[in-house]
């Protein structure tokens, strides 16, 4: 896979497209805000305005900046950023967003770092807490805590830094593997779910992201090199 398969679209006119196709076909799309996720449909599509109509009509907005996530008619996964400006009972209107980011569907996929990947990152108590990455994505991870630790879900991370590993396969000539470590460094962050029963001594916890374009070209970078290393490897990310 090559890296041209993440593609920004900034063409007014493109953008404004595939909303439209998402309202003939009455495609749901998902609305992020406050780490707090709902589903919406498109109902008008303007070339400066687009309005949607809430799922749920107890959803709770407010004006300001907000995060679509949601795949297209012909199935590429789209992530973006827009402003909502005007809330009503069971809808809401927001400016055209200035660009969309297209990522393939493997883009989506979650690749598994080595069991040394960790994430640090300060709860809302204040509790300043270490986890192993279980999976990644580009829009979170799946971080494995003992169950005795404090955490709150759902809870706001101010901070949160990634520490990547994934082992590099020796080369023709004979140079043994290495391990590659990354950091990623995110302003934004929410402990979603948990994502296990209790019943074992650890638990697995979703954490969604909410990246700046900055933060998602980063994460898609590093979802490509974990991609190549297992192909090399002979294995499925």
């Amino acid at each position: 896979m090559e890296e041209a398969e993440v593609e920004i679209v900034r063409n007014a006119g493109a953008v404004s497209r595939i909303f439209e196709q998402m309202l003939e076909r009455r495609k749901t799309l998902s609305i992020v805000q406050h780490g707090h996720r709902s589903d919406a449909w498109v109902v008008k599509v303007s070339p400066t305005r687009l309005i949607l109509a809430k799922r749920d009509k107890g959803s709770k907005f407010t004006p300001g900046g907000v995060e679509f996530q949601f795949r297209c008619v012909i199935g590429r996964n789209i992530i973006g950023k827009g402003m909502i400006f005007r809330i009503k009972d069971e809808y809401l209107e927001l400016a055209l967003p200035a660009e969309v980011t297209i990522i393939q569907r493997r883009h989506a996929y979650r690749v598994v770092p080595t069991a040394e990947s960790i994430a640090i990152f300060q709860t809302a108590a204040k509790w300043l807490l270490a986890g192993r990455i279980e999976d990644l994505s580009a829009t979170g991870i799946r971080l494995c805590l003992p169950q005795a630790t404090p955490v709150v879900v759902p809870s706001d991370i101010q901070a949160i830094c990634l520490q990547l590993n994934h082992a590099a396969p020796a080369n023709e000539f004979g140079a043994p593997a290495t391990v590659v470590r990354q950091l990623v460094k995110l302003k934004t962050a929410t402990i979603a779910r948990k994502a296990d029963t209790g019943a074992t001594k650890f638990a697995s916890y979703g954490i969604h992201f909410t990246p700046t374009p900055h933060e998602e070209r980063q994460l898609a970078q590093i979802i490509l090199n974990f991609e190549r290393a297992a192909r090399l490897k002979g294995l499925t990310a």
